[in-house]
């Protein structure tokens, strides 16, 4: 089986957000002034649909946008938000059918917190779920506010296309590790480490059922002992929950869905560096 980039085949299958979809799912983006009445008389404010409408200049449109909920007595301050961004030309493919789509995540807030922030991730298609790229392959730039214009955005997004080849090839190369149980076992315990925030070498003490339940495929397609399948099972089950979960004096508990743009994103982070281990182990 092998994977591939499509370029420009000029097809628009994609479901794109107009910019009333965009003002209904995440107001925040089109904040045209401060949310925190504390940023000083210099603060910058740079809209996000500037940069919406300036990335489908470059053939990148939104699919996807969310903002963070503000906690009951903050005064709707903070004004976190993610927009998702797809260029239909480009597709990572699977036998000649498309497998997933590169995205450029925008995060950015209009309360003085945050510059306007890009990074590399890649949708599924077999399970619409997507997940951040980390380590050396992650695009993880940003501009602030003052600065922004649109040759330092054209910038990033060919520096995001340029690194595509290097996801397909790290996608290639973990379909070709086999891992052992105990090697699967060690990635599923991850999954409850990370969601827990625990560190990496900090103990948790997981039942057996719970560990095969992380590790158990939601779909046929799934199925393998490859480190990309194994891989791609544990993201679902870490972001979308759905597993029942026991640690040693605690009852069985069904485990939530992330909904936190943050946590989210750092999630699928800190799972994509435990399975490049193990390709740096094969290597």
């Amino acid at each position: 089986m092998s994977t591939m980039i499509r370029f420009n085949d000029n097809s628009l299958a994609n479901n794109f957000l107009s910019n009333e979809d965009i003002a209904r799912l995440c107001p925040m983006a089109l904040k045209d002034t401060p949310t925190n009445p504390k940023v000083s008389s210099r603060y910058v404010q740079a809209n996000t649909m500037t940069v919406v409408n300036d990335l489908a200049k470059l053939g990148w449109y939104p699919v996807q946008a969310k903002q963070c909920r503000n906690k009951k007595g903050s005064n709707g301050i903070r004004s976190f938000h993610m927009i998702a961004f797809q260029n239909p030309n480009i597709k990572i493919l699977k036998d000649g059918e498309v497998e997933a789509y590169p995205r450029i995540l925008l995060t950015n807030s209009h309360d003085g917190f945050n510059a306007f922030k890009f990074m590399l991730a890649c949708f599924r298609l077999v399970c619409s779920n997507g997940l951040v790229v980390a380590d050396n392959q992650m695009i993880d730039m940003s501009i602030r506010h003052i600065n922004y214009n649109f040759e330092e955005l054209r910038k990033i997004v060919s520096k995001a296309i340029e690194e595509v080849p290097n996801i397909v090839m790290t996608m290639n190369k973990m379909k070709e590790v086999k891992l052992n149980e105990d090697e699967k076992m060690n990635i599923a315990t991850e999954v409850m480490r990370i969601r827990k925030g625990m560190e990496k070498n900090e103990k948790i003490d997981l039942d057996k059922e719970t560990i095969m339940d992380i590790l158990s495929p939601v779909r046929d397609e799934d199925k393998g002992d490859d480190l990309w399948s194994v891989f791609n099972v544990c993201q679902e089950k870490m972001i979308k929950g759905g597993f029942r979960a026991t640690t040693r004096g605690n009852k069985s508990r069904k485990q939530r869905s992330i909904t936190s743009i943050k946590k989210d994103m750092e999630y699928n982070q800190r799972l994509w560096e435990v399975a490049s281990q193990y390709l740096a182990v094969a290597a």
